[in-house]
């Protein structure tokens, strides 16, 4: 009977055990499962919450930076504005000074061909001019200009005297359209001089402007890449641009005259093989001369890649509303070559562009400008001419740049950034 109830109890024990727990301890699991459940449920919700915050957070520093970039593009446009400015003003205030210096001459030799002439008539007057009446011409004449006028027009200039007055007449006349011009770029540079002004006032502004939201951003610990040219090297571009014109010109002259000499030498040389040679010889044969390979086009692609990006109107949300050039994406380091032969104006480090290198072009009269922006690399630098397909430099991602590409432009002319429209920029991929 002992052993039927050790076994009952044994047998009662292992079905609690093997049942799993009692109802109280049960419970008691239950609550800490539901406690840690909860506590997982939380924590989910927080990193949810703390993700969004972040993603949050980047798509405002994002928006921020595309307000800086917009602003920075509006800004060089302002920059690039003013620089022109500046170099229309010294222009016309040079033209100025020439037509100046132009009138005192016209004015000196004016007064020379007058002396001149008074002798010439008080000759004419002692000579026989009794005839004519002197206090007619002299008192009726408005100033000495109306006397030589009014003699001529009776004709009372001797023949070989006429050339005198003949030149004094055109002297007057260079003076008088001198003077005229003079005029015309006076009030032309007061123009230039309130626009300037003008554009000054609204560079300023917007300067504060981009100066207010960039210490906001700093205030914040946002970090941000935006870097301008400034107008001293805008201004600096332009003088550079002009002066790598000259220069292209001048090494184009020179490569001709190269090239008339050595033609003229060549055939020199031809026509003495050609009278030493026998007459009844047979008919020589001529070796046949490579021609260099046509580029297919003006300009020739400055870099293999993707076009990423073409030219043409852009959403604005990186900056701008209108894309100057061609974007050719590809590694770090990718070969970057000019397009065409030309006179580097700018190589180095500048603004939005990075690392970057402007050519200038004088093609058939007209003159072009390239621009390879954003390089890891430049191999040339300012006044170096280049041959088309010589390296430039390394593709890269410098400057305002978000990958490694190349931004390539060519403008008409010379070079003439805008941020909302193509300024002197023609779509690249219509010359290749």
């Amino acid at each position: 009977m002992g052993n039927l109830k050790k076994f009952a109890a044994t047998v009662t024990l292992g079905a609690l055990l093997i049942g799993g727990t009692s109802p109280t301890y049960a419970a008691s699991l239950t609550e800490k499962q539901k406690k840690v459940q909860e506590q997982r449920q939380k924590n989910s919700s927080e990193q949810s919450k703390a993700n969004s915050s972040i993603q949050s957070r980047e798509q405002a520093i994002s928006k921020e930076q595309q307000e800086i970039n917009k602003l920075d593009a509006e800004l060089q446009d302002v920059i690039n504005d003013v620089a022109q400015k500046k170099a229309e003003i010294r222009a016309t205030e040079e033209k100025i000074q020439k037509l100046q210096e132009q009138i005192k001459k016209y004015e000196a030799k004016m007064k020379a061909q007058e002396e001149l002439m008074k002798d010439r008539m008080a000759t004419m007057q002692k000579n026989g001019g009794s005839s004519v009446n002197w206090a007619e011409f002299i008192f009726g004449s408005k100033n000495f200009s109306d006397l030589i006028t009014r003699m001529i027009t009776a004709g009372t200039i001797q023949e070989n005297d006429q050339q005198i007055f003949e030149e004094y007449e055109a002297t007057k006349e260079k003076l008088a359209k001198a003077q005229a011009e003079l005029k015309a770029e006076r009030d032309s540079l007061v123009k230039q001089k309130e626009e300037l002004e003008k554009r000054q006032k609204e560079l300023d502004q917007k300067m504060k402007e981009r100066a207010a939201k960039i210490k906001k951003l700093e205030a914040e610990k946002v970090k941000f890449e935006s870097k301008l040219m400034s107008l001293k090297e805008m201004e600096d571009t332009l003088k550079a641009q002009e002066k790598a014109i000259q220069a292209e010109i001048e090494a184009q002259r020179r490569a001709e005259e190269e090239a008339r000499r050595a033609a003229a030498a060549a055939a020199a040389k031809k026509q003495q093989s050609a009278n030493s040679s026998n007459s009844g010889s047979s008919a020589s044969t001529s070796t046949p001369v490579a021609s260099a390979p046509a580029s297919g086009g003006m300009f020739q692609r400055p870099a293999s890649g993707r076009l990423s990006q073409g030219w043409g109107k852009a959403s604005g949300a990186n900056g701008y509303s209108f894309h100057n050039g061609l974007d050719i994406a590809g590694p770090v380091g990718t070969p970057i070559y000019a397009a065409q032969t030309g006179t580097v104006l700018r190589a180095g480090w500048g603004g939005a562009y990075g690392n970057h290198v402007m050519i200038a072009h004088v093609i058939n009269g007209q003159v072009w400008t390239t621009v390879y922006a954003h390089m890891s690399s430049v191999s040339v630098k300012a006044g170096q001419r280049v041959s088309q397909g010589q390296n430039l430099g390394g593709m890269g991602s410098t400057g305002n740049s978000t990958g490694s590409h190349l931004h390539f432009e060519i403008h008409r002319g010379g070079y003439s950034y805008s941020s909302s429209s193509a300024g002197s920029t023609v779509n690249p991929a219509s010359f290749f």
